[in-house]
């Protein structure tokens, strides 16, 4: 027995390569197995009242990102309900089936489609009830036949309504009068708005500033006894009954006009100068802040009883619990909470959020499609903002339940300037694709590519097959979506396909002045002040000046003929002065310094004079 036992031990030992080889072997197919039977159903776990999951290798199936992993597709109800019944779902839900796609088709489509790392639950992703889209009509109107195709357009990606930012667009009259833009709508256009609203099933919600960024008006002299400093129309001062007499003005000519509104936006964000004044600095910031809010709204309240008023959140994020608690703020506004970074625990941190679901009964989100990462940018980052909006979905699944009644809806902002005196940024039409991406995400609660049909339909785009290794959006590669969406034809088009041109003309002229101007040595500022140079080597430099000028110039013509159908010529005017114009001015001013360089023909010997405004630095430029 005991030979037996020793002649198998020693067989063992001859054989232990192989022996351990199909141990391992055994070992990775039970793994296999059971990853496969994980992955199927994500584990989540419960901690501190947040979902959180346990590994990321069992939630493979719900990340629609940009990774090795399978990808899989959430089939929604949208289909078999209209758009109506969708919007009025009060817990939005998907098919429990979930398609499931072949590791070769997602790694041949989701993996090169660049969308963001975000984890969202597949099964039941998070939809907003109302998914709002806003327009900053900012000194920068559309022409009322560019709503005509637009409302139905974002009605068709999923909005259920608009937040209309007037500012000194709306046709304000009698004493307001002087603070309407010459370029405003009449009352005629205000209500053929309000008509294609409706006509689109789009609930709209205007909004009017009420405390900061009332620069429309406070910087015309009539109305410069409200600011709270003297020098600056950014804020008004709260401590003057003059000022909510302006307020109670704005309101009654606004609701005038909008008779059947439910939601009224008051603004209240940025109040960068408060507690100032002679009056004001006698009071705490937040006493100022709470006291003006409470009596703008009991003065709309006691007119409009069932109106409900809807304010910026930024001001209310130090504000201590108690203080809001006291003065009942959550029985007279809902806070729209706001952040345009990825980031949105960074901006707005968990106890700010338990602070909100304790004062407040219910929230909005505010995420953003445009006119946040740049003051003078001309198309926005498409990728940036689906992050965005796919970080709210997120978020908004997370925080829903500190709310007594949840989250009322998500608003994608689109601003066209960072304020009344700021330059424009990215115009609509520009922002049409990225808001696309963004609506169809947040109408769906994901975005991978079982959306392909429903946002390229949507933006008018050809759906031909591009290829098995061609995705038909790559984020990562096309981020302002020039390439991929170069044949749409959604409203606004032919000036989105502008901006490419508009940024290789930028590309070319910048590259030239810096070679012209900086990197060779004949043409700089010394050589232009001492009208010093080498004839021939300026012509060399010049020589592509002709063709890079005539393409300027011919891109003011094509930018005329985008926008004509869009913008009136105040807005088409204003555009094309502060990105094409400055480049035309560069180039002519090159020219003619070429010119007084090559008319010289003889030249004194060296040393070059000094440049006698340099003795005002402490130079000396006497001779030694």
């Amino acid at each position: 027995m005991n030979n037996y036992v020793q002649h198998l031990g020693l067989t063992a030992w001859r054989r232990k390569s192989a022996l351990l080889i199909a141990s391992a072997l055994l070992s990775l197919i039970i793994f296999g197995l059971q990853f496969s039977r994980l992955t199927d159903k994500p584990t989540l776990k419960e901690e501190n009242g947040s979902p959180q999951m346990v590994a990321d290798a069992l939630i493979s199936n719900v990340r629609f990102v940009e990774s090795n992993q399978k990808s899989n597709t959430a089939k929604t109800v949208t289909a078999e309900l209209s758009l109506d019944e969708f919007a009025n779902m009060e817990q939005p839900f998907v098919d429990g089936n979930v398609r499931k796609r072949s590791g070769n088709e997602a790694l041949e489509t989701e993996q090169q489609m660049g969308i963001p790392y975000v984890v969202l639950n597949a099964e039941r992703p998070y939809i907003p009830r109302k998914r709002i889209v806003h327009l900053d009509l900012k000194g920068a109107p559309p022409l009322i036949s560019f709503f005509r195709k637009f409302f139905p357009l974002i009605r068709n990606l999923g909005a259920t309504g608009i937040l209309l930012e007037y500012e000194d667009m709306f046709p304000y009259t009698g004493i307001l009068k002087n603070i309407t833009a010459k370029n405003a709508f009449t009352p005629e256009q205000v209500k053929e708005i309000l008509d294609l609203a409706e006509k689109s099933q789009l609930e709209l919600i205007p909004l009017i500033q009420t405390f900061g960024h009332v620069e429309f008006a406070l910087k015309h002299p009539e109305w410069a006894k409200l600011r709270e400093v003297p020098g600056s129309p950014q804020a008004l001062c709260p401590s003057r009954n003059s000022s909510l007499d302006f307020v109670k003005e704005m309101v009654t000519q606004i609701m005038s006009m909008h008779p059947h509104i439910k939601y009224l936006h008051i603004g209240c964000d940025e109040v960068f100068q408060i507690g100032e004044c002679e009056v004001c600095r006698l009071e705490l910031h937040e006493t100022l802040f709470l006291k003006h809010v409470q009596n703008v709204a009991k003065l709309i309240h006691e007119k409009f009883p069932k109106l409900r008023l809807i304010i910026w959140d930024d001001m209310l994020r130090h504000l201590s619990q108690q203080s809001m608690l006291d003065v009942s703020l959550g029985d007279i506004v809902e806070p729209m909470v706001w952040v345009y970074a990825e980031d949105i625990y960074r901006f707005v941190q968990p106890p700010v959020w338990d602070k909100y679901g304790v004062v407040f009964k219910t929230a909005w989100a505010a995420s953003a499609f445009k006119g946040a990462f740049g003051e003078t940018l001309s198309v926005p980052d498409s990728r940036r903002h689906l992050e965005n909006n796919l970080r709210w979905l997120e978020v908004m699944s997370q925080q829903d339940k500190n709310f007594k009644r949840g989250f009322t809806g998500l608003v994608l902002t689109g601003w066209q300037r960072y304020d009344h005196f700021a330059v424009l940024c990215e115009l609509l039409p520009a922002g049409i694709p990225s808001l696309g991406l963004s609506l169809v995400a947040t109408t769906h609660g994901y975005f991978n590519s079982s959306l392909k049909h429903k946002f390229l339909s949507g933006l008018t785009c050809p759906q031909h097959n591009s290829g098995r290794n061609q995705p038909f959006i790559e984020l990562e590669l096309d981020p302002y979506l020039w390439d991929k969406l170069a044949r749409c034809m959604f409203p606004g088009s032919p000036f989105f396909r502008l901006t490419f041109r508009l940024h290789t003309m930028e590309t070319e002229v910048d590259d030239f002045i810096k070679s012209t101007k900086q990197s060779k040595g004949w043409m700089t500022d010394y050589n232009v002040r001492h009208n010093y140079s080498l004839p021939l080597r300026v012509d060399e430099l010049t020589g592509d000046l002709p063709r890079i000028y005539h393409g300027t110039t011919a891109l003011v013509r094509s930018a005329v003929d985008a926008m004509v159908d869009v913008f009136d010529n105040y807005t088409i005017s204003e555009w094309i002065e502060q990105k094409i114009y400055p480049y035309i001015i560069e180039l002519e001013k090159i020219q003619n310094q070429s010119i007084a360089l090559k008319s010289v023909n003889q030249w004194s010997a060296r040393p070059l004079p000094p440049l006698k405004d340099l003795q005002r630095l402490g130079v000396s430029i006497n001779a030694n």
